[in-house]
């Protein structure tokens, strides 16, 4: 499943999953004034897009709703059993397993979906405190996506090809990176200014996924959905900040992987120049 050639096969299912993404985001707007919750809708388009990679199947939006708490708590229960064995042992590693459950439940809730969601979120947090680089990233979508079939380079190119799409992200160690704390990725790596491998295999500047033989298997499928949820909602839909002009709260808090404190809320319109 997380093979490169069976994460290409599944392209057709994920930019349906994207779609749903976009509705999803533009109904949620139209009933809540312009507001939506980026975190739930990351998740659940998450989820959408393994159940199909995984099974096969597609399900509505309340089905799959359904789903996910099912899934997590068939996961979390599934325990070896050792005190059935030895009855004498069951005070001990009663309370041990009480522990472990609740270590689990954090696990798979972060493990099954949140990673990817939790990385979308804090995407679109830096793009709405810094609306000169949304901008900037849309006109590049913009002159970069056609919306039929196009000419590049005398090439013919159709509609819907497969694309790969590399973009690393940053650290905050001003030892390696120059300005760190400045979120300005497009100089950063676009242009050559810096350097990066998240793979660790010709260098050791960030580890999003670990590096050498214990690297994540998920590292391509994870990269794959975050490019194109991110390209797809800023193509789409142009965020602000909510409340009006306030501050957003970057500070983060530790729950397996590390999430904003304060879910984000945003207020969201149609991106001019694409639908």
């Amino acid at each position: 499943m997380l093979s490169s050639s069976r994460i290409k096969d599944c392209h057709s299912s994920r930019s349906q999953a994207v779609d749903k993404l976009i509705d999803r985001l533009r109904a949620e707007a139209k009933a809540n004034g312009g507001i939506v919750s980026v975190l739930k809708s990351a998740c659940f388009i998450v989820f959408y897009i393994l159940l199909g990679m995984c099974f096969g199947i597609e399900m509505d939006e309340e089905t799959v709703e359904k789903m996910d708490p099912i899934t997590k708590n068939v996961l979390i229960t599934i325990d070896t059993r050792i005190n059935d064995f030895l009855p004498i042992l069951r005070p001990v590693i009663g309370e041990q397993r009480k522990r472990a459950l609740q270590v689990r439940k954090q696990q798979v809730h972060a493990v099954v979906t949140n990673t990817t969601a939790t990385v979308l979120e804090w995407g679109i947090a830096q793009l709405i405190h810094n609306p000169d680089i949304q901008s900037k990233l849309f006109d590049e979508i913009k002159s970069t996506v056609a919306t039929g079939a196009t000419t590049v380079g005398g090439f013919n190119i159709p509609i819907d090809p497969n694309l790969e799409i590399f973009f690393p992200g940053i650290t905050e160690d001003p030892k390696i990176w120059s300005n760190p704390e400045k979120f300005n990725p497009a100089d950063r790596f676009y242009l050559g200014k810096e350097d990066a491998d998240i793979t660790g295999v010709t260098m050791v500047k960030m580890k999003p996924f670990g590096a050498g033989t214990r690297i994540c298997p998920g590292l391509t499928m994870a990269t794959v959905h975050i490019h194109l949820m991110l390209a797809r909602m800023v193509q789409q839909i142009e965020r602000t900040s909510y409340p009006p002009n306030s501050n957003i709260d970057f500070s983060g808090k530790f729950e397996f992987t590390v999430v904003m404190s304060n879910t984000l809320k945003a207020r969201i319109k149609p991106m001019g120049g694409i639908r």
